[in-house]
C-alpha cells in the first residue's frame, strides 16, 4: 500500500473511534489527525469536509461490524437459531467496547438532516442491517420475515438507546432484555407455509 493510501487508511480508522469516542460536535478534524499521527493538509488532500471524514469513518465502523456479525452469524449451523445468534454478537459486542450506544444512530442525532455525506452511511448500515435480518428470518423459515426483522431491528437500536440514556453498564441488562423479546418473537412467527 503506497503512504498515500496508507495515510488514508490511518485517517478513516481514527475517525471511527474518535468520532465515537467523543461525538462529532465535540470533536475537531484536529483530534482525528493527532490520532492518525499525519499531517491536517495530509488530512485535507484525502477529505474535503469534516463530513466527509465522519462518513468515512462510519463506512470503516460498518465494514468491520458487518464482518465480526456474518462471521459470529456463519458459526450457527442450524438456520433456525441464526437470527437470535445476532443477539448473542450484540451482547458480546457491548461487552467488549458499545460504551456509547450505536455510532450510527449517535450520528444521526448529531448530524443536521440536510448532511447528505453523514445521513447516507447511517442509512446504508440501518438497511443493511434490516436486509441481513429479513434474510436470517426467510432461511430460518418464519413467515413475514421482513415484518419480523424489523421488529428486531427495533429492539437492536433499543439497547443501543438504553446504552446512551444509562449508559454502558446499562448495556448487559439491555441486551439479555432484548436476546429475550427476539426468542419470543422468532418462536412465535409462524412458520412459513
Amino acid at each position: 500500500m503506497s503512504s498515500r493510501g496508507r495515510a488514508k487508511e490511518l485517517l478513516t480508522e481514527a475517525a471511527d473511534t474518535v468520532f465515537y469516542e467523543h461525538g462529532i460536535s465535540s470533536t475537531s478534524v484536529d483530534a482525528v489527525v493527532e490520532a492518525a499521527g499525519v499531517s491536517k493538509p495530509t488530512l485535507y488532500a484525502h477529505f474535503p469536509t469534516k463530513s466527509a471524514v465522519v462518513a468515512a469513518g462510519l463506512r470503516h465502523r460498518h465494514a468491520a461490524r458487518r464482518a465480526e456479525l456474518e462471521a459470529w452469524v456463519a458459526r450457527e449451523d442450524d438456520p433456525r437459531r441464526r437470527p437470535l445468534a445476532v443477539f448473542r454478537w450484540l451482547a458480546a459486542w457491548y461487552a467488549e467496547g458499545g460504551q456509547r450506544g450505536c455510532a450510527f444512530l449517535n450520528a444521526a442525532v448529531e448530524a443536521p438532516r440536510t448532511d447528505r455525506t453523514i445521513r447516507t452511511p447511517v442509512q446504508e448500515e440501518k438497511t443493511w442491517l434490516l436486509t441481513f435480518l429479513s434474510h436470517l428470518c426467510a432461511e430460518a423459515g418464519c413467515a413475514s420475515p421482513d415484518d419480523l426483522a424489523s421488529q428486531l431491528l427495533l429492539l437492536i437500536d433499543g439497547v443501543a438507546g438504553r446504552v446512551v440514556v444509562h449508559g454502558p453498564d446499562a448495556a448487559p441488562q439491555a441486551a439479555a432484555d432484548a436476546t429475550r423479546a427476539a426468542a419470543t418473537l422468532i418462536d412465535a412467527s409462524e412458520p412459513a407455509p
